[in-house]
């Protein structure tokens, strides 16, 4: 029973530093940072950035941080680099980990603040080109869609008796067999290629 308790506890405690960490809006990135445990020994580990907020990052290392570790963290992200002591909250798999930010100077929060409003910025002009492509995508298959049935209508316009019911000719050879009887012709579907993706 103790052990469900505790799967519990976990489930309870990575809920919570899912809400903490979504406290503003994450954007992907890449960059570096090095971490170094505290109480610092001297040494540095690298790592890689997944995503960046206002409150944290998720990032790699080679390896592994156990959650509830505070560090200080040294992130570059382009020509931008700050500071920040962040704790750990989160892990996922054997490398990544999601980094609240616990402190960081004045200077860090204003470098911080215009790498955030850079990748905003980035990301609404990514989500806007998507957007376009989407509605010109729809537009192309709209056009093809209808230039397809305009096909269509012509091809039924010049062979009339497509889909139709023929009557069987009967001759003395067949009569006793199709004599006044209708016979069914097959028509092959019409196939019109559309390039959705052109």
């Amino acid at each position: 029973m103790p052990e469900r308790i505790d799967r519990d506890d976990d489930r309870a405690d990575n809920d919570r530093a899912e809400n903490d960490r979504r406290r503003s809006p994450r954007f992907s990135c890449g960059g570096h940072v090095k971490i170094s445990r505290l109480p610092s020994n001297g040494i540095f580990v690298p790592g890689t950035i997944r995503d960046l907020s206002l409150h944290g990052c998720c990032l790699d290392t080679p390896l592994p941080i156990d959650c509830g570790v505070r560090a200080e963290i040294v992130v570059r992200v382009n020509a931008a680099s700050f500071r920040a002591v962040g704790e750990v909250k989160a892990i996922r798999g054997s490398s990544a980990a999601g980094v609240e930010f616990v402190h960081l100077t004045a200077g860090g929060k204003e470098m911080l603040g215009d790498l955030i409003a850079e990748l905003a910025r980035l990301q609404a002009v990514m989500n806007k080109l998507k957007s376009a492509r989407r509605e010109i995508d729809a537009e192309s298959f709209r056009r093809q869609l209808e230039h397809g049935q305009r096909q269509a209508a012509m091809l039924s316009e010049r062979f009339p008796f497509l889909g139709t019911i023929l009557r069987a000719k009967s001759s003395e050879a067949d009569q006793p067999v199709f004599a006044g009887e209708d016979r069914i012709v097959e028509v092959q579907p019409l196939v019109i290629p559309v390039d959705l993706f052109g």
